[in-house]
Parts: structure tokens; sequence; C-alpha cells
């Protein structure tokens, strides 16, 4: 099987569509596949979005610079999935984020007018497409949620209920401290101090880096939520 198509197959994107139609479909859209070294610049800040950028594989970062020269990692994002996919359609199509490669990259570049083409002549790429851009429109209402909470403790708190609604109390973190201390915007010492404020009143537990939520209604007090009767 042909790598491209074999890689695609994995990409929640092409989802559903058969190995055949994959085939046809990139046999009469244009595209291009670029590779990335790791810390390399993708894409810039500010650059016009005029292409759909399919990560195969490797991981990105998007991060954004504000006017005081700090940067500020908004997400990690790693293969298959797809980049940026509703500004292509957007009347602004800049993008606000830096992508820089994480690791080897390899990227796929499908035109608009090609994107448009399979939209009208295959109806579940369509709802694919529909669907990462429903998936993202709620990362971001979540992303200005987390920005919405003022404190350290209390975006770490938020942090954590998230991960235990996802994997239950006990969980492992799949990021540094350093990353996490990045997406939240903050230094890591100060986060590390809150690490240990929450140890030990008893909210959590750590053993590396293994957490285990000891006291959810805290955390839910933290953020400002009701807490369980």
């Amino acid at each position: 099987m042909n790598p491209l198509i074999y890689n695609l197959g994995r990409c929640d994107l092409f989802a559903g569509i058969p190995v055949g139609q994959l085939e046809d479909i990139f046999s009469k859209v244009k595209h291009r596949i670029r590779r990335f070294l790791p810390g390399e610049l993708i894409e810039e800040q500010g650059s016009s979005c005029e292409e759909m950028l399919v990560l195969l594989l490797g991981e990105v970062k998007a991060q954004m610079q504000d006017f005081s020269g700090k940067v500020v990692q908004i997400e990690r994002i790693k293969a298959p999935s797809i980049l940026a996919s509703g500004f292509i359609f957007a009347k602004d199509r800049k993008l606000p984020v830096d992508i820089v490669a994480i690791d080897h990259v390899t990227i796929l570049y499908m035109e608009k007018t090609g994107i448009i083409s399979i939209c009208g002549n295959n109806e579940r790429f369509l709802v694919n497409l529909l669907g990462d851009m429903g998936n993202r429109l709620t990362t971001l209402a979540e992303k200005v949620w987390l920005l919405s909470l003022n404190t350290i403790s209390q975006k770490l708190a938020h942090f954590l209920l998230k991960k235990a609604s996802e994997n239950g109390p006990e969980f492992e973190l799949k990021i540094t401290r350093e990353e996490l201390a990045d997406a939240f915007g903050v230094a890591r010492p100060s986060l590390s101090r809150v690490f240990g404020e929450f140890t030990s009143e008893g909210i959590i537990g750590q053993d590396g880096k293994k957490i285990r939520v000891l006291d959810e209604d805290a955390l839910k007090r933290i953020v400002g939520e009701p807490a369980d009767l």
C-alpha cells in the first residue's frame, strides 16, 4: 500500500473512507508533502493559511508570543491530526500561532479548491471535517475557560479535575511540569510550588509522574465549582 494512503487512513479526517476512494481522491487533488526537523518552524504566526495541513508523522506544538516577547505554548498535537482546519475557510486566514516541530515531522499540504471538491463528492469526508472543526471549538472554549481562571491554583485544580474525569482519580502526567507551566502561561517554579501545596494539604498524592486525586471537592472549591453533596 502507498505509505501516504496508509497514514491518511489513520487520520480522523479520512476515517471510514475506503482505500480505493482515498487513492482516487489523491490522484485528482493537488497536494504536496514536506518534512521538518525537530525545532524547525513549520508555519509562522501571522502567515496566511492557504492550504490545509495534515500532520502525518511526528508531533508539533502551537505557541504564541505576546507583546512582551514571552512565548506561551497553546497546545501539543500528535500525528495523525489536522492542523488549523478552520482557518483555510475563514475571512481572515492569518494563523494566530507559530507551529513548531517537536520531533521529525511529515506534513501533507492540500489546496483549498481540492478540499472543497472532496467535500462536494464525499459525504464521509465532509462529516469528518465538520466534526474536527466542532471538536476544535470545544477545545477553544476549554482554553478560554482556563484563561478566565486567575490563579495558578485554579488553573492546576481545573486541569487535575479534567484529567480525573477522563482517566479516574489516579493517572499519569503525559507532559513535563515545564510543558504544563507553558500551557498555563506561568513559571515552572511557581507551578511546582502549587503542586507541593496540594500534596501537603492532602488534596493530591504524587509518585513521580503518577497523580492521585484524594480530595476532589477541595479542587472544585478552588476552581469555584460546587462540591458534591
